[in-house]
């Protein structure tokens, strides 16, 4: 969040995207929102290879901020356009359930 206007940012970056100030803070978003699109990573890079097949997200926060993550899985379809949660963080990297598998 940038200090000076308030604005949120997935980043990381070292300016505001909105008043390019250098003031900015980690911020706790909540962790729900619409689901945008989703793919399956099948051939994962070898450092990931223990999650087998695994699908990446784009999740629209209600925060308003856009964010990448996983889905927690793969077998019940997931819907563009279906509620997503935060369920889980790897890391950096945020876990959300579809409205098809809550």
């Amino acid at each position: 969040r940038c200090t000076r206007c308030g604005t949120l940012d997935a980043g990381p970056r070292i300016l505001c995207p909105n008043c390019h100030a250098r003031g900015l803070e980690p911020h706790q978003a909540e962790g729900t929102g619409t689901l945008v699109s989703w793919t399956i990573i099948r051939r994962a890079p070898t450092k990931l290879k223990h999650l087998g097949p695994y699908a990446v997200c784009v999740v629209d926060l209600t925060a308003g901020v856009r964010v990448t993550g996983r889905l927690q899985s793969i077998d019940s379809p997931a819907k563009a356009g279906a509620k997503a949660v935060c369920v889980a963080v790897d890391g950096t990297v945020p876990i959300f359930a579809s409205e098809g598998s809550l």
